[in-house]
């Protein structure tokens, strides 16, 4: 997308934005769940990261 044309979404754009960082901090927790001391199992580490994908994807399309 053109520089100009992101202009007229700001909206767009904060919530891309806010989406990034989430799957940054989603991946930095898996990260650490299986290279450090883990605090759950990874069947609940897949059911984590199952809502916090759920909710990214809910911020990315204006629902939440």
């Amino acid at each position: 997308m053109a520089d100009n044309d992101c202009q007229m979404c700001p909206e767009l754009l904060t919530r891309l934005g806010a989406v990034a960082g989430g799957l940054h901090a989603l991946a930095a927790f898996i990260e650490r769940e299986l290279t450090d001391e883990p605090t759950m199992s990874r069947r609940e580490l897949l059911d984590v990261a199952a809502v916090r994908v759920s909710n990214l994807a809910e911020q990315a399309s204006g629902r939440y």
